[in-house]
């Protein structure tokens, strides 16, 4: 019998390293930019379906998401849950009219600024969807299903949030200095260049002007 223990073990143990040498992680696990590693989230409640994936999803993804702001740090990003819906329509009825499947679609609109109130992500909205069967003779039963639907739908949400967000930070053009943050010369500097001075041009080739010769020739008499 300890042999038979041993052995589930040891192939337990072998099972856990080739799936770690073959890269897997926890569903909704991601390599998180550092921007997100720590991350305040505000118009969202912590012990709300939605609130409650949020973090569960940065936790499994090794980064920090907190939910009062007073308690974040000054250089946490903040994610702002602007709306939060959920409806529901009938897809299907019975041979009386009444509905016996129906749709339940719920939508996040979000938005991520930096530490400073810059906006990284505006105007952002992910939506999912899930079909389930309702059986009008045991309502109870349907309201029960319709709330375990509604935090499947929220885990689905908080995945597309972090799945976004990380994707938007890490394809983000590097910002360039402005026009009018080049170095001016130093008018008082003194220059290198001597009497011929290189003019540019389009063409690429450079032209240079130099002092102009005098010649004096003699006078006829």
């Amino acid at each position: 019998m300890g042999m038979v223990s041993l052995s589930r073990y040891l192939l337990l143990l072998m099972l856990g390293l080739v799936l770690q040498a073959c890269g897997f992680h926890l569903r909704g696990a991601v390599d998180m930019p550092p921007a997100l590693q720590h991350t305040v989230a505000e118009g969202v409640a912590p012990y709300s379906p939605l609130g409650e994936a949020l973090s569960r999803a940065w936790r499994q993804s090794n980064a920090q998401l907190e939910f009062e702001r007073a308690a974040a740090d000054d250089d946490a990003t903040r994610l702002i849950i602007a709306r939060e819906a959920v409806s529901r329509r009938t897809l299907s009825v019975d041979s009386v009219g009444r509905p016996n499947e129906y749709e339940l679609r719920y939508q996040v609109d979000f938005t991520l600024q930096d530490a400073t109130g810059q906006q990284l992500l505006s105007g952002q909205n992910v939506s999912v969807n899930r079909a389930y069967q309702f059986n009008p003779d045991n309502a109870l039963a349907m309201d029960d299903e319709e709330e375990r639907l509604r935090k499947v739908l929220a885990e689905d949400a908080a995945l597309q949030i972090l799945r976004r967000v990380t994707f938007q930070l890490r394809n983000r053009p590097a910002v360039l200095p402005a026009a009018d943050e080049a170095p001016t010369p130093n008018p008082e500097q003194e220059s290198d260049v001597d009497d011929e001075t290189a003019m540019p041009v389009s063409t690429g080739i450079a032209w240079r002007l130099r002092r102009p010769i005098c010649r004096c020739l003699p006078k006829n008499n």
